[in-house]
């Protein structure tokens, strides 16, 4: 019923409802009536009654009196026949009806009791019945005429509001159709009918609004084609998300900058733009996607488009909200710029850096390599400040760097832009130690339009600069001034001179060191084979001295050294070269050697070391020195054979009772002992030529679980004569370091080592051990680095052995070697821990990572409890300072356990494996 009534036009509406009102009213004035004309009648009836009741009484009381029954019943007969009463009964006093008319009626009926009395005497009653019939008729007649009445007046309602509402009806239809027009877009719609009623003004107001809002429809059309001539055709990919991401407008850039058209982004088989950004950048892109929808803009957000054919481009996305006249926000308007080139430039930058980086670093090889030790500041000499000063064709400066005004120490405050270069330099407060020649370069090089030579300038406060010139041209050609570049070599002489120093002196000392000494003996030999000649070489060491520096500490042994370098340098004349060649050696060369002087020298030495005073901790120490002494050619006729003799020599000093010298005397034992020195050098020279060295590999092994933590290598020497013989390193290591062939034993393990290392990374970690005269060596450094470079090896995974007995000797090397591996990043363990008296002293001096106890505390551990007391207090000592310790010689199981106890980190030895040449670690990892 709602629905069919919405369906009804306006008219029919207004119609059925005044026709609805007026018949609800009708309705109620015909109900009113009814209720009305019954009252009115019920009254009528009832009055009509009481009438007739009370004339019965009259007219009854007569008959009722004499008991005239037959007058009692003329009397009802005839008023029941002129009242038209229904019913009337007569009843005398004693309720004996005396006569009764009709029946009695209907429950509707109205009835009457009439007492019949006179003068206070009752005689009987009189029972009256009217009928209520003639009320119904009155009734339905009424409602048959107004229910006439009422559809008749309906009628002509419906016909006047017809009639009177279709004006008004039809103006509301044209609004209606004018409305639709509008909303099909016909916005030239104007309606007639303005005036002064409601409708009047509606149309009114209409026609209005229809004018703003084609003027308002005509402004957003231009505003909209002044939007698309902008965005489409912006040469930037612009779009526009809705809050929840949706994609609502994409200009046709798209198409040429990724290969997609608009109606694939607009189409739902492509979620744009997460679709379009490159699989690396989505997740983060995403992120910041959610976080712009949330009406936050942005800005210089960069990442990676793919294109349709599978390339992509870098580009940078710029974003902001949008919001309509009302403030609602309706989403983000992004664009995104291809920044491609940019970042081609930016790579070419980098790459221009770079070459500019390899340019200055080339800068840095200025001076020659004159030691390994200098090798270690060519990169510290390639960073100089450099003053520049650019002169213009007219010879006055147009630019100077501050590093310019610093060398030629000119105040900042001083202007020099625009001045003469002459009297630029004028201005310095630093002088020339030679202004006439600097003048004379001065005037050629500013007459001169090509490259010059690099020119130094000496000053009177000792700098050296460079200069050098460069001719400056434009595109053509054309000259158009000078470079000039100036450089500060003070430091560079300084640090060359100083290089040259280190790689020949003694670091504690600053006597010539055993490579000097040898340089100075081989040319000393040759001045006396060329002017037949003799020449005498001293060897001499300390007597005692390592008891010395066991009891005292280094401390001691040091300033001891120090102190015999100073008196016996004191002796020695300016020809002839006093050296130490290591721990408590000295050896002193004597050119062009006339009669006794050697013997003369000698015996002042000895008297002069004796005579030391050295007090240290307040305990005096009193010093002796045994020396040899041998002549060349008398003795010798090579470098090695006339030190080994002079060895010798010191050593028949020792065998006559210490604090004297002796003259190399061929005897016997000496023959002997030199024929098997000459003997084992050549032997080590042919295992070096010909590679007779082998490495045999022993496992060091974790204590909590067994399993390998790396090997160390071990030399061994191919008896050439009996192939199938090794030779154990105890025959020949310390007649290698005598001679000094063990440097290039340890080189050659050093080399192999490596070599293996880099063929199979996963061979395990290996240590070396290096020879006390190695530690001295300055050069074995940058060997090891260069080897780790060439090779590629992990410094990690070599660790490098030293024995307490040669770090003790020479701490200063040792201390210098421990550094320069730790560098690297190389291991270091002290071998040997233990044998000397201050052990525990020293090992705080030494910055190594382990301590291997010596085997003389490990053999026969179970059984030693003083060995066990040793052990236990040496591995306290190295976990309290940070080191691991490793224990060597563990033969049974019984010792293993006691030093798992005793938290020893690593063990080895017989019990675990034996040294092989083709361990189990090598070959199963190959």
């Amino acid at each position: 019923m709602k629905a069919w009534f919405g369906r009804l036009s306006l008219r029919y509406k207004l119609t059925l409802a005044a026709l609805g009102v007026e018949a609800a009213m009708l309705a109620f004035l015909i109900v009113n009536g009814v209720q009305f004309t019954r009252q009115e009648l019920q009254q009528q009836a009832e009055y009509r009654v009481r009438e007739a009741g009370e004339t019965l009484a009259v007219a009854l009381f007569a008959p009722l009196l004499h008991q005239d029954d037959a007058s009692v019943r003329d009397v009802i007969e005839t008023l029941q026949h002129d009242n038209g009463l229904k019913m009337i009964a007569v009843r005398d006093n004693d309720k004996r009806i005396v006569h009764q008319v009709g029946t009695d009626g209907a429950e509707a009926d109205f009835r009457l009791l009439q007492p019949v009395e006179f003068s206070g005497q009752r005689y009987g009653e009189v029972a009256l019945v009217l009928s209520s019939d003639f009320i119904h008729e009155a009734r339905s007649r009424y409602v048959r005429q107004s229910l006439f009445i009422a559809v008749a007046a309906l009628l002509l309602t419906g016909i006047l509001l017809a009639l009177s509402t279709g004006g008004v009806v039809r103006r509301f239809e044209a609004l209606t159709r004018a409305s639709k027009r509008m909303a099909q877009g016909d916005l030239d719609v104007r309606l007639a009918g303005e005036g002064e009623d409601e409708i009047g003004q509606l149309i009114g107001t209409f026609n209005r609004m229809a004018e703003s809002v084609r003027f308002n429809i005509d402004r957003a059309r231009e505003n909209e084609a002044r939007f698309h001539a902008i965005a489409d055709y912006t040469h930037d990919l612009e779009f526009w998300l809705s809050p929840e991401g949706r994609l609502l407008w994409v200009n046709p850039s798209v198409e040429r900058m990724i290969g997609y058209s608009v109606g694939e982004c607009m189409g739902q088989q492509m979620d744009f733009p997460a679709d379009v950004i490159h699989p690396e950048d989505r997740a983060a892109a995403e992120f910041q996607l959610r976080q712009a929808l949330r009406g936050t803009s942005g800005q210089g957000y960069v990442l990676r488009v793919c294109r349709k054919d599978g390339g992509h481009f870098w580009a940078v996305v710029n974003w902001q909200p949008i919001h309509d006249y009302n403030g609602v926000y309706q989403g983000i308007r992004a664009s995104i710029h291809s920044i491609d080139d940019l970042k081609a430039t930016e790579a070419n930058l980098r790459q221009a850096i770079h070459e500019l980086r390899m340019a200055e670093s080339l800068q840095g090889k200025y001076l020659e390599e004159t030691e390994q030790e200098r090798a270690r500041l060519v990169s510290l000499l390639s960073a100089m400040n450099l003053g520049i000063l650019f002169v213009a064709a007219d010879n006055r400066v147009i630019y100077h760097n501050p590093a310019f005004s610093r060398m030629w120490m000119i105040e900042e405050e001083v202007a020099l832009i625009g001045l003469p270069v002459h009297e630029v330099l004028a201005k310095s407060t630093s002088e020339l130690a030679r202004p006439d020649h600097f003048s004379r370069h001065l005037l050629s090089v500013l007459e001169t339009r090509e490259l010059s030579d690099s020119y130094e300038i000496q000053m009177t406060d000792g700098r050296v600069i460079t200069e050098l010139d460069y001719p400056v041209r434009d595109r053509e050609g054309r000259f158009i001034g000078h470079l000039w570049i100036y450089e500060d070599i003070t430091r560079e002489r300084q640090t060359a001179e100083q290089l040259v120093y280190l790689a020949e002196r003694d670091a504690l000392t600053g006597l010539y060191n055993r490579h000097r000494f040898q340089q100075e003996l081989a040319r000393t030999m040759l001045e006396s084979d060329r002017h037949h000649m003799q020449c005498a070489v001293m060897f001499f060491d300390l007597d005692e001295f390592k008891t010395i520096n066991d009891s005292y500490g280094h401390r001691a042994g040091d300033a001891l050294l120090i102190r015999v370098a100073g008196e016996i340098g004191a002796l020695v004349r300016r020809n002839e070269v006093l050296a130490r060649l290591g721990g408590d050696e000295f050896a002193i060369l004597i050119p062009a050697v006339e009669g006794n002087e050697a013997e003369v020298l000698a015996e002042r030495v000895v008297r002069a070391v004796s005579q030391i005073p050295f007090r240290f901790d307040g305990q005096n120490l009193r010093l002796t020195t045994s020396l040899g002494i041998a002549y060349y050619p008398g003795h010798a006729t090579d470098a090695d054979d006339l030190v080994a003799r002079a060895d010798i020599a010191m050593y028949q000093a020792k065998d006559a009772g210490k604090n004297t010298w002796r003259v190399f005397r061929a005897d016997r034992e000496a023959d002997s002992e030199m024929r098997n020195r000459l003997s084992w050098g050549e032997r080590i020279s042919n295992a070096l030529d010909k590679g007779l060295f082998q490495l045999h590999f022993q496992g060091v092994y974790r204590t909590d679980d067994g399993t390998l933590s790396h090997l160390e290598a071990l030399i061994r020497m191919i008896d050439e004569r009996n192939p199938s013989q090794l030779i154990m390193p105890m025959h020949f290591i310390q007649l290698a370091e005598k001679s000094g062939r063990i440097l290039d034993i340890d080189r050659w393990v050093i080399h192999k080592v490596l070599r293996m290392l880099s063929q199979d990374p996963a061979i395990p970690a290996i240590a070396i051990n290096l020879s006390g005269r190695s530690l001295s060596e300055p050069g074995l450094p940058q060997y090891i680095g260069n080897e780790l470079r060439l090779t590629g090896v992990n410094p990690a995974r070599l660790i490098i052995e030293i024995t307490e007995t040669a770090a003790v000797s020479d701490l200063h090397d040792a201390q210098r070697m421990i550094e320069a591996m730790r560098q690297f990043g190389c291991g270091v363990s002290l071998d040997d821990f233990g044998v000397g008296f201050a052990s525990f002293a020293y090992l705080k001096h030494l910055h190594v990572d382990t301590i291997k106890i010596d085997g003389i505390f490990i053999r026969d551990l179970p059984g030693d409890p003083d060995n066990q007391v040793f052990v236990q207090a040496m591995v306290s000592v190295a976990l309290g300072l940070g080191k691991s310790v490793v224990a060597e010689y563990v033969e049974d199981s019984q010792t293993l356990a006691l030093l798992r106890r005793f938290g020893v980190d690593l063990v080895q030895g017989y019990h675990l494996d034996r040294p092989v040449a083709d361990h189990p670690a090598l070959r199963s990892k190959a």
